[in-house]
């Protein structure tokens, strides 16, 4: 266990911004650093509160000093609108750095070790996912779906974040944002944008030495065989309907079968599974060879099948791991429920429109919204203060309200008082 966690991955967050460029020419924004403005945007997303700068301001007027001074070393608190000026002008890959430190402290504290699961690696899923819809704000990177002479403008990106079987917690990499380029005659698409992905991040990934999860979408055979040149692994949701080539070769094949029973709590369960190694995944005149694998949870009461999947991947499927690369396979759901579910419907509001701007606003607010939940993950694996003050709330709606309440209504100048304070215990017991 460890304290004040906060400060390092704040500590990164700041140099990443320090070390931006600056693109903006009006004197009115050049009033504000771009680590203020990024370090504003990202205390919202922190305390998932729309109003706190507002509140800071306020403090300010009052006390001469504020919480996003004491604790963030904000100087000047930007508006909206000039916040949104400033991040426009930020690539949408100006915060990659942010990221990589602050999973070098989650390596560091152990965590990543943690979700190390197979063959000493991470489970890596992977996940498209829409994050603004509007039909009337758009800007060139927006892709766009017609219909009935109605136009909708959206966003996506391809969401990518370690899991673990036994774990509720997810814990997000970068994205990799799904978007139109100038010059582009077709629209982006997730198949494009995990090449790019897979591409980009080789080197940052190949410590974790990752097994990626995906649905049927990733199953083909160029992402197979970009994983394979990189000396990675993969489990890939396989469907008949979409992979023929492949159904046709299993229906033929001599498949191996084991079957072992389970109960739920509720129903007695047989758990039916089947794989045979050597199949072919190919396109266009080249193949690479897979294994298949298969499970049936069948529910004896009911006399049905409660459950039905089928996976590809480069993982031998033999007697002994057949029941561990299937709950791998199976794992990937956590990247809807704890990353996307998470995301949009608890607090951080993914989907909201924080300000679109003309080129990067969008994408840099996703960004800081999502390292916020990355830096929320971390501490709620090791950080004492911060563990003390969500054990004290029930409910994580609660938890926030208590976050919020705090830093809008007292001023701190140390973190650990602050959780500690949220937490109803006397900090000078503690610290």
């Amino acid at each position: 266990m460890a304290r004040g966690i906060i400060k390092r991955l704040l500590g990164g967050l700041r140099e990443t911004a320090a070390r931006l460029p600056y693109n903006r020419k009006s004197s009115n924004a050049r009033k504000y650093s771009i680590k203020d403005a990024i370090l504003s945007a990202f205390a919202v997303f922190y305390f998932q509160h729309p109003s706190l700068l507002n509140f800071q301001q306020d403090m300010h007027r009052k006390y001469k000093r504020d919480n996003l001074e004491t604790l963030f070393e904000v100087r000047n608190i930007p508006c909206s609108d000039q916040m949104t000026n400033i991040v426009d002008g930020i690539a949408s890959g100006g915060l990659s750095a942010a990221y990589e430190q602050a999973h070098q402290v989650a390596q560091e504290q152990g965590i990543i070790d943690w979700y190390r699961v197979l063959d000493g690696g991470v489970l890596t899923a992977l996940d498209g996912t829409w994050i603004f819809s509007s039909e009337n704000i758009h800007c060139k990177h927006c892709l766009s779906i017609t219909k009935k002479d109605k136009t909708l403008y959206y966003h996506s990106l391809l969401a990518p974040a370690i899991v673990k079987p036994s774990s509720p917690v997810v814990l997000p990499l970068e994205p990799e944002f799904i978007r139109n380029e100038d010059g582009s005659e077709k629209q982006d698409c997730g198949r494009n944008a995990a090449k790019r992905y897979l591409e980009g991040k080789a080197g940052s990934l190949a410590g974790l030495k990752p097994t990626f999860l995906g649905d049927d979408l990733y199953a083909c055979h160029s992402i197979c065989a970009q994983i394979l040149e990189m000396g990675m692994s993969f489990i890939f949701t396989c469907k008949d309907e979409s992979r023929p080539w492949i159904a046709e070769q299993v229906k033929y094949a001599r498949m191996e079968g084991l079957t072992r029973k389970g109960w739920n709590g509720r129903n007695h369960l047989e758990y039916r599974y089947a794989r045979v190694n050597g199949i072919e995944n190919r396109a266009e005149g080249e193949r690479i060879l897979v294994n298949y694998l298969s499970l049936q949870i069948w529910n004896e009461e009911k006399n049905e099948a409660v459950y039905t999947n089928s996976w590809i991947t480069n993982k031998p499927a033999t007697a002994d791991t057949v029941v561990l690369l299937a709950d791998c396979g199976r794992t990937r759901w956590k990247i809807e429920n704890e990353y996307n579910n998470v995301l949009k419907c608890r607090g951080y509001n993914l989907e909201h429109n924080f300000g679109h701007g003309q080129e990067n606003a969008s994408d840099i607010y996703c960004l800081l919204n999502i390292l916020a939940f990355l830096f929320h993950s971390i501490q709620d694996a090791v950080d004492e203060d911060y563990q003390k003050a969500r054990k004290s709330f029930g409910r994580r709606d609660a938890f926030f309200w208590g976050l919020r309440y705090e830093i809008c209504h007292h001023l701190h100048d140390d973190w650990s008082v602050f959780y500690l304070t949220v937490a109803g215990e006397d900090p000078d017991d503690e610290i």
